[in-house]
């Protein structure tokens, strides 16, 4: 593929979903294919079970953090934190969403409900034409870790074919990162993702 001159990434999730880890992946994959990469990582509130959200810039990128409207790449691993990133998509940014639910504790003190899927999905299409949803949580369940979501998502973004990295390159990060009883589970959901991206309508 012709490579970018920057490729720019917003991960959006909760506390203990794995989005620092797949974050790091992405930009150690970048590294060991000699690209520059910048990762800038913003917790919420609470460091578990509060918003999370990393920019991930790779190539010839000077600032850490993505400029609104300018992202390639948004992966939401929960659906309403995927919301309060789309100041930064624009109608071409690729909207990967995963079906994962994260009912936050102000939504029962404040009286006001989790949106419904069919609602967060069109939100999310009125900000991009291209919007692609996974189901990571039962992808994780068929490798025995929930803990795997993260390398069933970067499995699934690796077949995408529009991100600057090898897929051979993330899934030998995956593996020199992972924790050795964690190992197995991450490359099994790894190529799960990959599985999953080859089965899902793309028209």
């Amino acid at each position: 593929m012709n490579l970018p001159e920057e490729y720019n990434i917003i991960v959006a999730g909760v506390g203990g979903q794995g989005v620092l880890f797949l974050s790091e992946i992405l930009g150690e994959a970048a590294l060991r294919e000699g690209l520059d990469a910048r990762i800038a990582e913003i917790h919420g509130m609470a460091q578990r079970g509060g918003s999370v959200t990393c920019h991930v810039r790779i190539g010839e990128v000077h600032s850490p953090t993505v400029m609104e409207g300018s992202a390639d790449l948004i992966i939401g691993f929960e659906q309403l934190e995927v919301l309060r990133t789309l100041k930064y998509a624009n109608r071409e940014t690729l909207v990967l969403l995963s079906k994962t639910t994260i009912v936050p504790p102000s939504s029962y003190l404040l009286g006001k409900g989790y949106p419904a899927d069919d609602a967060i999905l069109k939100e999310v299409s009125r900000a991009s034409e291209n919007v692609m949803v996974i189901d990571a949580m039962k992808i994780a369940e068929t490798t025995g870790n929930l803990a795997t979501q993260n390398s069933a998502i970067l499995g699934f973004i690796s077949a995408l074919k529009r991100i600057p990295v090898k897929p051979e390159t993330l899934k030998k990060a995956i593996a020199d990162r992972s924790p050795s009883k964690y190992l197995d589970a991450n490359l099994q959901a790894f190529e799960l993702g990959r599985e999953e991206y080859k089965r899902t309508d793309r028209h």
